[in-house]
């Protein structure tokens, strides 16, 4: 006996649809709302007749979101890098220099180690999220 997948009710611009998926079928009827939405904001201030132009210009405006939503995650992610790497060197530094007085055994009073500069990671130095909407 083989387990089929759940079938899931949608409603996607006025036509109903039966999809099957390994998915949870919440999260499944939310995609579809979700797409429902965009289509129906396609024809807010243009009237089209053809559902397929409608399907299409909604696909690309959600497929464009998603490459600049990927593409911010992976400039985050490279600027973490580079944070990371920075203060990486920076206790490697500190390290060292701590090694180095601690071998100063001529000193009767060793040098204080200069502390660390505080790098503010560029994560926090972005305004907060959708305070610049694309037009």
């Amino acid at each position: 006996m083989t387990d089929r997948p759940e079938s899931t009710r949608v409603n996607i611009y006025g036509r109903e649809y039966s999809i099957r998926g390994e998915g949870d079928p919440a999260y499944i009827a939310e995609i579809a709302h979700f797409l429902d939405m965009r289509m129906r904001q396609m024809t807010e201030n243009v009237a089209m007749t053809s559902t397929a132009k409608v399907a299409i210009l909604a696909s690309l405006n959600i497929t464009d979101e998603l490459f600049s939503k990927t593409r911010q995650l992976e400039e985050m992610e490279d600027s973490h890098q580079v944070f990371l790497s920075t203060l990486a060197d920076r206790i490697d530094e500190v390290l060292t220099q701590v090694d180095d007085s601690s071998g100063q055994s001529d000193r009767t009073q060793q040098e204080p180690v200069k502390s660390a500069a505080i790098i503010t990671p560029p994560i926090f130095q972005r305004s907060s999220p959708g305070s610049s909407k694309k037009s």
